[in-house]
């Protein structure tokens, strides 16, 4: 039997009792396929193809990675996985060359007055970015 939050962690759901369901996998899978075509959320999605082994561990990190966020922190990666990302951080020149101090300067210049950060973790904000990020997948999964 698996856990099942009632209303998901996701949308302010919490870890209480009374919003805990016990499901067979298939019936989870089920829940959260509803979950995805009712509101969109790409996690809920994530969840359906895990539980309906449609996509394999890798492609499971590798999906919720691109959600972003901290939905794999703390989980163990494979070795593959590890391996990948370690290639591919030594390959990236951004992470490897340290700014200059005229870089830093031109950064910080170009960055007075700039407002657009200001409330960004405000939740009027968070719900704003969310709906559009919504969007957004909606159009990739059409093409």
């Amino acid at each position: 039997m698996h856990k099942h939050h009632i209303t998901p962690k996701h949308a302010g759901g919490t870890d209480d009792p009374d919003n805990l369901v016990y499901l067979s996998v298939k019936e989870h899978a089920i829940a959260h396929a509803k979950l995805y075509l009712e509101h969109g959320n790409l996690k809920d999605y994530v969840a359906y193809k895990g539980l309906r082994q449609q996509i394999g561990k890798e492609e499971l990190f590798k999906a919720t990675s691109s959600i972003g966020g901290l939905n794999n922190k703390g989980k163990p990666k494979s070795k593959e996985h590890a391996l990948k990302i370690s290639q591919a951080n030594k390959n990236n020149p951004k992470l490897q060359t340290p700014h200059t101090e005229e870089r830093k300067r031109n950064i910080a210049k170009s960055m007075k007055g700039n407002v657009n950060s200001i409330n960004h973790s405000s939740l009027e904000y968070k719900k704003k970015q969310s709906e559009a990020m919504k969007r957004a997948w909606a159009k990739r999964k059409l093409k």
